[in-house]
């Protein structure tokens, strides 16, 4: 992997595998019914009620539905070449506060130039390791 390909945007965007989908998100007659089920909470008892119920639901505990997140990114160099890459990282949540985490570690140790830049511009690859990522290079 060239230098910094973790720091350019991502130029192509590629379906996620079925399994990165949330299993949370409604479908089928539930997604149907959302928009009606919206207009009926604008009168107050209903809104109140569902209210009530919702915050009374104890969701059952479940193991992870995946145990990694990713991030794609496909490059075009200047003279043609093409890189493409994959960054691993664990919970993605986790990952981010860890990013975050370590941007203010470097921030703080004055290792940044003035300016106005994204963490990855600024820090480069590096922090995404330090957060916890693994990179995988595709050529």
């Amino acid at each position: 992997m060239r230098p910094g390909v973790a720091t350019l945007p991502l130029r192509e965007r590629r379906r996620l595998p079925d399994d990165a989908a949330s299993s949370e998100a409604p479908h089928g007659g539930v997604a149907a019914l959302l928009p009606a089920v919206g207009g009926l909470t604008r009168l107050r008892p209903l809104r109140e009620l569902a209210i009530r119920r919702l915050a009374a639901l104890q969701p059952a505990a479940r193991p992870a539905t995946r145990v990694h997140s990713w991030a794609h990114a496909r490059v075009t160099w200047t003279d043609g070449a093409v890189s493409e890459g994959w960054l691993r990282a664990q919970d993605g949540m986790d990952f981010t506060a860890a990013a975050a985490a370590a941007a203010a570690r470097h921030l703080a140790a004055g290792d940044a130039r003035p300016g106005a830049f994204t963490p990855a511009a600024l820090f480069g690859p590096r922090l995404a390791e330090e957060a916890g990522g693994t990179f995988l290079d595709l050529g």
